[in-house]
């Protein structure tokens, strides 16, 4: 064989054992992980018993029809690896919806935009991190957000106007039995028609000594809050602060008595 032969026989032999090398490599090499769908991530693909949690917190919870807003997914899990969320419906009542990102660095923000019709939707965010195949993880949590005005379009009035409180009479009871405490909110048009109170009471130095939570209730009504009371024996004082189903909190605070005997 010549000098020039035997030269080109060991390149050719060098650059097919180059090949041969990367297609080893190739071979070896896994694709990048892309994102699943929905149903096939948070339904089997994943861990649906995680050890950790999701969090999913909107820009705004009141919003004019077909209004964008952001939500920010905070995904907290002990799987190792980048972090992906996928918003779905939650119940019949919200239009279907399904939009995924990540995977990347928590917290992870979605682009959203609020349904045309008015109403109270409910969206499940699933936060979800690790590979499938490597014991990756997933869990869910909700978030709503309320819809104020007509039918699409973009048009519509967002209820901005802080609702009002009032505790119109004074309570007395004997301690161990129940107490109840009327109070109202005043929330004026356009409203979602529900408030929720807080209501306060304090000792004559000030302290707060209980805290009632009534829940969600009719605005522009009588309502009352009702508790054993197990104060001790003396005069008290007790206020009323709410916030309306669009967010807005109370713009007084109303104050009255209550006597323990």
């Amino acid at each position: 064989m010549s000098r020039r032969s035997s030269f080109q026989f060991v390149a050719a032999l060098s650059l097919a054992v180059v090949a041969i090398a990367l297609a080893v490599i190739m071979v070896g090499a896994k694709p990048a992980q892309a994102l699943p769908s929905y149903k096939s991530t948070c339904t089997g693909c994943h861990s649906t018993t995680p050890s950790g949690s999701v969090t999913a917190t909107p820009s705004k919870t009141s919003l004019a029809p077909s209004e964008a807003y952001t939500v920010n997914v905070g995904v907290a899990l002990s799987a190792s690896g980048q972090a992906g969320y996928w918003i779905t419906s939650n119940d019949a009542s919200t239009p279907a919806v399904s939009i995924a990102g990540g995977p990347g660095a928590s917290p992870l923000s979605a682009n959203m935009k609020a349904p045309s019709a008015a109403g109270t939707y409910t969206y499940k965010v699933w936060g979800a991190k690790g590979k499938p195949s490597s014991g990756g993880q997933a869990t869910s949590t909700t978030y709503q957000i309320t819809v104020v005005g007509g039918g699409g379009g973009g048009g519509g009035t967002v209820d901005t106007v802080a609702p009002t409180t009032l505790a119109p009479s004074a309570a007395k009871v004997v301690k161990g039995k129940k107490a109840t405490l009327k109070y109202q909110v005043n929330d004026a048009s356009p409203n979602l028609g529900t408030a929720s109170a807080v209501i306060t009471i304090k000792n004559k130095a000030g302290k707060v000594v209980k805290t009632l939570k009534p829940g969600s209730k009719a605005v522009n009504a009588l309502q009352s809050a009702t508790f054993t009371c197990k104060l001790a024996k003396g005069k008290y004082k007790f206020s009323v602060t709410a916030t309306d189903a669009a967010g807005n909190s109370s713009s007084n605070t109303a104050v009255n008595k209550l006597t323990v005997k």
